[in-house]
């Protein structure tokens, strides 16, 4: 299937949509993250999401002792086009399928990283997939709409 980027109504971003989003558009810094080369200036991930900054490695038993969760959008500062979260709170599924080496799509794309998750999907050209019925508390989505 592919998305109708012309019809009336809401529907995912497509991955080359969502990453021109987070990269700031024509109005691009080429920052590392969707805003700044600081990211947690801009994105909520596993080190600053709880009742306290963590250092160190990322154990998900400190993680969940810290109640680490997904903030409220607009705690960060935006990117250059004025969107918020696109590195860091949850992670977005996207329109397109995600394929591996495999002959069959291995779930739909997911972009930008999450509150339960590590520092490199946070930049905007990371990419990974995850079966299109999955769910858990750091994935989300954010909806676009066609001119």
């Amino acid at each position: 299937m592919t998305a109708n980027t012309v019809a009336n109504g809401y529907r995912l971003p497509t991955e080359a949509e969502w990453e021109y989003a987070a990269s700031g558009g024509l109005n691009s810094r080429s920052c590392r993250y969707s805003g700044s080369d600081s990211l947690d200036e801009v994105a909520w991930y596993w080190k600053n999401s709880g009742d306290k900054y963590l250092t160190g490695f990322w154990f998900r038993s400190v993680i969940e002792n810290n109640n680490n969760q997904t903030k409220p959008v607009g705690g960060k500062e935006s990117n250059e086009l004025g969107l918020y979260d696109m590195s860091g709170n949850v992670r977005e599924w996207c329109w397109d399928w995600y394929e591996s080496n495999k002959t069959e799509p291995q779930g739909r794309v997911w972009k930008g990283g999450g509150w339960l998750g590590v520092e490199f999907p946070c930049e905007p050209s990371f990419r990974a997939g995850k079966t299109a019925n999955s769910r858990d508390s750091d994935t989300g989505f954010r909806v676009c709409r066609s001119r």
